[in-house]
């Protein structure tokens, strides 16, 4: 049976798709008019209609639908049911709420064309600058305009743009530029000399006009207001060329043009420059925290402990002497005393550590907390240890101790070793003594553990905070006053107290155990009031900040760029880690149009601040 149409009519559910059908092609860009001029030559404008999204059958098949909602009875199948009925009764309309303006890829130009054969002044062409955020495109939009008002026609425009007509885009957008030039401005900027070319334009350099119509370089300075929006497309366009410095575009603007105040315009753009922002930005600050109390209360030596680990080391040993193997050091410090117990862990696996931690609480005892990290930023440590520490089981670590009450802390942030900077700075302490007792020498496990005990005991007997310069205070403070009621490891002399009453002993102990703790409050409390850096506090990050992570593995130009996801307070306030989020790093992440993103905490000072979430909304591209 042939079946014979009367009429044809097309729905659909967007009304933006149905107002463009509804303009002319040329209105719009290339992509979008070839489109819309092959609708309106196959189909008439008139019969297309708008409808509702969810009685439009044709959104069954453009998402995921169960294959029984496609049965011969369903609606994809036999059409809705307001078909049925007359077109009149249909739920579609016709008329349109979107106005020009507000439709995609829309270019708009308000062209004032004279059919008589009148010269049209270039400046009636209504062209919003404000648009324009490259001056490329602000003249060879311009130049377009002009071609079309000179041909009064479309075709061939955009073959006919050559340098000539750039040059009279220019031409015409200076002259627009200097229209708001009046004789305050001229009086104000009179050493300039400025004066009036032939054609109109305003230049400077009256002073050495006849030179430059001689010379072989006839470049005139042409004058530009330095609020008009051309002056800012001019230092922008020259700015974008290399990324220079200030006094680099400067001088590439002073060869053609004269905008005064231009420096200031200059730094405006470039701190704007997210390319400048890349290459040349530095980190982030943010104010140190406040000490936490268990710094700040006298308390047991090694209740409050930190961990780090350093190394390897080679040893050899002990039978065969030319055997090898490697080994590495664990430092645990008193965060109240800054006392220092060092030791030696035989192996790389998790058990050998523990047998280390074994060895500490058993002489020192059970710490209240230890704090460590996690492997991700043991700066001390070496690249093999590295590797070694990410793949502990680091529950098992946590879990140790915790029936004797002990509590274990991670540091979380990855690639922060400040934020256990007090053992990181002990560490570097221990290899100096090391350097300078051992050298290249190759000792055995033994050997090389007497030598960290006794490293560690030379800095027990370092002096913490101030000396006290009155003689009859005693002797300077240090972590050994604290350990074992003297300075030094070494037998005391002096007279001793032989009363053997059990209470006037214990007093007598008890005083002098009170006596250390006095002068650490007295000599070292106060040192910790001083910030050593990090003074001020700054703007805290925010969620969608764009940001380049810093990689001390990496050259600048390879750092990755991420997005702030969340960004963590401190307990003042100050946002110090946050959570970053990756693109293309591989990973285990959120899939987002096939793209695995992969988060990961980072504190604020290895984060460069390239696009702020409030600039964000502003970007002209």
């Amino acid at each position: 049976m042939d079946w014979e149409f009367v009429k044809v009519i097309h729905i659909t559910d967007s009304m933006i798709v149905r107002a463009q059908i509804q303009k002319e092609s040329y209105g719009f860009g290339t992509f979008v008019a070839t489109r819309v001029a092959e609708i309106q030559s196959i189909t008439d404008p008139t019969d297309w209609y708008w409808i509702q999204g969810d009685l439009n059958p044709a959104d069954l098949v453009t998402r995921p639908t169960q294959p029984d909602i496609l049965d011969e009875n369903s609606v994809w199948q036999r059409g809705p049911e307001f078909m049925r009925e007359s077109i009149d009764c249909w739920p579609t309309r016709q008329d349109s709420t979107i106005e020009s303006k507000q439709l995609p890829d829309v270019v708009s130009v308000t062209l004032c064309i004279d059919k008589r054969n009148v010269k049209i002044a270039p400046t009636l062409i209504d062209i919003d600058i404000s648009r324009f955020s490259r001056l490329e495109k602000l003249l060879r939009v311009t130049a377009l305009v002009l071609s079309i008002i000179k041909k009064k026609t479309f075709r061939g425009t955009f073959h006919t743009l050559n340098t000539e007509s750039i040059k009279q885009a220019e031409h015409m957008w200076v002259k627009e530029a200097q229209g708001e030039i009046t004789e305050t401005f001229m009086t104000l900027f009179q050493r300039l000399g400025p004066y009036k070319r032939q054609d109109g334009i305003i230049v400077v350099g009256q002073r050495m006009a006849d030179w430059i119509k001689e010379s072989w370089n006839q470049t005139e300075f042409v004058l530009i207001p330095s609020k008009h929006p051309l002056a800012n497309l001019i230092v922008q366009s020259v700015h974008n060329e290399d990324h220079g410095g200030i006094d680099s575009t400067l001088a590439k603007i002073r060869s053609g043009f004269w905008i005064p105040g231009v420096r200031r315009t200059i730094k405006q753009i470039k701190e704007k420059c997210v390319t400048c922002r890349k290459r040349n930005k530095t980190t982030l600050t943010q104010q140190m925290g406040k000490l936490p109390s268990y710094r700040l209360n006298p308390s047991p030596p090694f209740y409050y402990c930190a961990v780090d680990l350093f190394g390897p080391y080679t040893i050899r040993d002990t039978v065969k002497r030319r055997t090898f193997g490697k080994t590495y050091g664990v430092i645990f410090n008193c965060l109240t005393s800054r006392g220092v117990y060092v030791d030696l862990v035989e192996g790389y696996d998790k058990n050998s550590f523990l047998i280390a931690l074994r060895r500490f609480v058993s002489i020192r005892g059970y710490p209240r907390m230890m704090i460590s990290d996690a492997g991700t930023q043991l700066v001390a440590a070496g690249k093999e240890l590295k590797q070694v520490v990410h793949t502990w089981d680091w529950d098992d670590i946590k879990t140790f101790g915790t029936s004797k009450g002990m509590q274990w802390n991670i540091i979380k942030s990855a690639d922060a070793p400040w934020e256990n900077g007090c053992s990181e700075a002990l560490i570097k302490s221990v290899k100096k003594c090391l350097d300078v007792a051992i050298g290249d020498s190759v000792m055995t496990f033994s050997e090389l553990q007497t030598v960290l005990f006794e490293t560690a005991n030379v800095l027990n007997e370092r002096p913490i905070g101030t000396k006290n310069c009155d003689p009859n205070e005693g002797p300077y403070l240090c972590p050994n006053d604290l350990l074992l009621g003297r300075a030094s490891i070494r037998v005391p002399n002096g007279h001793y107290n032989q009363d053997c009453n059990p209470r006037n002993r214990h007093a007598f102990i008890q005083n002098v155990v009170n006596s250390f703790w006095r002068k650490w409050i007295r000599d070292y409390f106060h040192t910790l009031i001083i910030r050593q850096k990090w003074h001020t506090s700054y703007r805290n990050l925010k969620k969608g900040d764009l940001v380049l992570v810093q990689d001390s593995n990496a050259l600048r130009g390879k750092w990755k760029l991420g997005q702030v996801d969340e960004a963590i307070p401190s307990l003042d306030g100050n946002v110090r880690d946050v959570t970053v989020r990756y693109k293309n790093i591989g990973g285990s992440g959120t899939d987002y149009q096939n793209v695995t993103d992969t988060k990961i905490r980072r504190s604020v000072h290895r984060l460069v601040l390239l696009l702020p979430v409030e600039e964000q909304t502003n970007v002209t591209v």
